[in-house]
């Protein structure tokens, strides 16, 4: 037997999970990680776009003709505000955030969120200097 997915008139699934995110286009309602988010009607669109074709750069005209149509005169500093807001509003800190920024392009949704690397002490090693380094100091 086949498995039957339903699907909005639009011919999208009703449902769209991307890694531990769950986007119901029917009710308009989005979680991570089964957690409930809380989120404005352009955030929501936004999020759609994004999870329709993630690890995909979008523009920021592409963004504005799907979240805001194509009548807008808005600037692509209002684009990136909203993303922004997602950004926030998807409760990710310290840069593990799956939304980035593609410099020159506009932005894309990762399904699996890179992590940061994590930073090198700048302090110097803490290492014992070998003799010939030791500028003829004895202990």
């Amino acid at each position: 037997m086949d498995d039957f997915v339903a699907s909005s008139p639009s011919g999208l699934p009703l449902q769209t999970v991307v890694g531990e995110f769950r986007l119901d286009r029917e009710t308009i309602r989005v979680w991570r990680k089964d957690k409930p988010l809380q989120l404005s009607m352009r955030q929501f669109r936004l999020l759609d776009l994004f999870m329709r074709r993630p690890d995909t750069p979008f523009s920021f005209q592409e963004l504005r003709l799907a979240v805001w149509g194509d009548s807008s005169a808005i600037a692509d500093g209002t684009v990136a505000s909203e993303v922004a807001r997602l950004r926030h509003a998807l409760g990710f800190r310290y840069g593990k955030n799956p939304l980035k920024a593609v410099r020159g392009i506009g932005f894309l949704f990762e399904a699996i969120p890179s992590r940061v690397k994590p930073r090198r002490s700048r302090r110097p090693s803490d290492r014992a200097l070998p003799k010939s380094e030791t500028f003829g100091f004895s202990g």
